[in-house]
């Protein structure tokens, strides 16, 4: 049954090519737009950068996936060759992974909103509407799983 967990490890060497072709495409995206950089409009500048830090994150949410599901299926096989891991790594439990999951998730369609507003004129009312309906429906989810975890801990430490 312990040996199952190997079943994991492909799934995380894909998100490790995953997190390569999202640096690959970042790479893409600042090469494109460093030479006219300067020219650029100040909206199409901000959406630049927006674009960027939305690529930084997306790789940040892959890593987070791939060091939580790692510790939790596959590290722990390997317990007897931990001498070169990180120590926080260990303290990355499934409630805490959820909620920099959400917190990611809720930035990402925070900046996909931001990018919705520097270009409101080409974008339809509706569909302005069901971005930021998702990205505050988005976030409620994670204020209640952060309320979740809040009050569970506080009933844990009643014991």
């Amino acid at each position: 049954m312990f040996a199952a967990r190997w079943i994991m490890a492909p799934i995380y060497i894909g998100l490790l090519l995953a997190l390569a072709m999202v640096v690959v495409k970042f790479v893409q995206k600042l090469a494109q737009a460093v030479p006219g950089f300067l020219e650029l409009p100040t909206n199409d500048a901000i959406f630049f950068v927006l674009t960027l830090v939305d690529l930084s994150l997306v790789a940040n949410l892959v890593v987070i996936v791939i060091f939580a599901g790692w510790e939790n299926f596959v590290g722990r096989l390997l317990a007897s060759q931990r001498d070169d891991q990180p120590g926080w790594l260990g303290g990355m439990d499934f409630a805490t992974v959820k909620l920099r999951l959400i917190g990611s998730i809720v930035a990402i369609a925070a900046i996909q909103i931001l990018e919705t507003f520097v270009h409101i004129d080409e974008v339809k009312p509706s569909e302005a509407a069901w971005q930021l309906g998702i990205l505050l429906g988005v976030g409620a989810v994670g204020v209640l799983l952060a309320l979740a975890d809040r009050l569970s801990d506080a009933h844990e430490r009643k014991r």
